[in-house]
């Protein structure tokens, strides 16, 4: 695919209807989750032909170039040794941050839940809300640096990228500056019905003022990062985003395989 032959595609995306309940989110079932969505004809832009208007510290996401060792992705052992050290690298790096924490890591497959994996989540939304992000957090940092860590700057950033080449099912992100808080209706998120948990996270209503943007065929070599939560009120606070079916895919193009990490950074 020619990365640079298009300027937007224009694709339905499923938005929360802003005038039904929340309903709950279940991950491990999404076909039984009872969030209402409406579909929304939504232009999508190629943010390759305008790569340096976008970074974390301005729209909220970027895309880097970033080589992995890890071979594969169903490893444990190279998940929490090789792949944990080289987010945490490449997130210091990029942002400055003097700790990285990486948590939450996660393969997820187009045709997952026939292979009982996580499937992409094809609906406009942001992870967690912000009180979700502190119990993650405190639990994942514990009550000997959580406290400390937590009275000084950080953010949560999602760490995203293809396992191949991306052809089918990309990721969109919405520009963090066009996305005010009301845009957004929390939602409880459970593993399945009858396996709640505490965590809340937020769908994305749609309103013509949000600017949408992908990086068409993401190959193995090149991660997108974008903020899920800043504590400074004054940086994107957060991306909303969502796969969608991209009418430039190959017929033959095989089903998407992606792998995130969520990584907290904190800056003195």
């Amino acid at each position: 695919m020619n990365t640079t032959s298009h300027s937007s595609v224009r694709v339905p995306i499923r938005y929360a209807a802003s005038d039904k309940p929340p309903g709950v989110v279940y991950t491990l079932t999404q076909a039984e989750s009872t969030s209402c969505f409406e579909a929304h004809d939504t232009e999508i832009s190629n943010a390759r032909l305008a790569t340096e208007l976008f970074s974390l510290d301005t729209s909220g996401f970027t895309l880097v170039k970033h080589s992995t060792r890890m071979t594969d992705i169903n490893d444990q052992a190279q998940i929490d040794g090789v792949y944990t050290q080289e987010v945490q690298a490449l997130v210091s790096a990029l942002t400055g941050a003097t700790r990285v924490h990486v948590f939450h890591k996660l393969a997820r497959y187009e045709d997952g839940e026939k292979l009982g994996k996580r499937r992409p989540a094809a609906s406009a939304h942001v992870d967690y809300t912000g009180d979700t992000y502190l119990t993650w957090a405190r639990q994942e940092l514990g009550e000997r640096e959580g406290p400390k860590l937590l009275r000084g700057r950080w953010a949560s950033i999602n760490v995203w990228r293809g396992i191949g080449a991306v052809e089918r099912m990309p990721l969109a992100v919405v520009d963090g500056r066009t996305v005010p808080d009301e845009h957004f209706l929390s939602v409880p998120i459970h593993n399945r019905p009858g396996d709640p948990t505490p965590l809340v996270g937020r769908n994305l209503m749609f309103n013509p003022s949000q600017r949408w943007y992908y990086f068409p065929a993401m190959q193995p070599d090149e991660v997108l990062l974008f903020t899920q939560y800043a504590s400074d009120p004054a940086r994107p606070q957060r991306v909303a985003h969502s796969a969608f079916d991209d009418p430039g895919s190959r017929a033959d193009a095989a089903p998407r395989v992606s792998f995130e990490c969520r990584a907290f950074a904190f800056f003195d």
